[in-house]
Formats: structure tokens, sequence, C-alpha cells
């Protein structure tokens, strides 16, 4: 009768090594991802601007300078930038809070974007 155990612990013992390796590197991965620490506030458009922390981005609006369309713009960090919708704004009009835009991962700054049309 042939012996089984020997091949068997074989195999079992590279599926262990395989698996240790497999963990190592998305520990790795993981350490090596941004950290969603950064935060901010941009600069002004037309009494317009954004704030961001961590993986979000919301804009506000304290006496809007021109009428016309607003978005939030954020840049995100390994992903394609995200925009919120354009919101129409009258002149002097205010909104304390609108445009929230999320990043997956973190975020490294945002602005408000301004147009005359969208």
């Amino acid at each position: 009768m042939a012996d089984l155990t020997t091949p068997a612990l074989r195999v079992r013992s590279k599926i262990a090594r395989s698996v240790a390796i497999a963990g190592l590197a998305v520990a790795a991965a993981v350490a090596a991802a941004p950290a969603a620490t950064a935060s901010g506030t941009s600069g002004q458009t037309n009494g317009c601007y954004s704030t961001w922390g961590s993986t979000g981005s919301n804009a506000h609006c304290k006496s809007v300078g021109v009428t016309g369309y607003y978005r939030n713009h954020a840049e995100c960090s390994w992903q394609s930038d995200r925009w919120s919708t354009y919101y129409y704004f009258w002149n002097l009009s205010s909104q304390p809070n609108w445009g929230q835009v999320d990043c997956a991962f973190s975020i490294e700054s945002s602005w408000v974007d301004y147009t005359t049309g969208p």
C-alpha cells in the first residue's frame, strides 16, 4: 500500500505558504494606501468655497457675487476626480452647505467651479 502522508503534507505545506504570502501582500498594500486624514479649505470663487476632510467635501456660498451655475469639484486619491451636480445661484444669494462629494479612499483637495451655463 502506498504512503499518501508525505505528498499530502507537501501539498498542505505549499497551500499554507501560499496563503501566508497572499496575506503579507494584502497587508503591504493596505499599509501603502494613503491615509485619509487631509483637510482644508479652497480659495473663493465669487463668494463660494469648498471644504474637504478625510474622504468627503462640501461647498458653501455666502453672498454669491455672480449669478450662474456652480459645482463642487473634488480631487480624489487613487481614483478619478468627482463633481457634484450644477447648482444655480442668484447674485447675493447664500447657501451654507451644498454639493457633497465623496471619494473612495481619500481626498487631496476640492474647489468650486463656476460657469454661465452647464
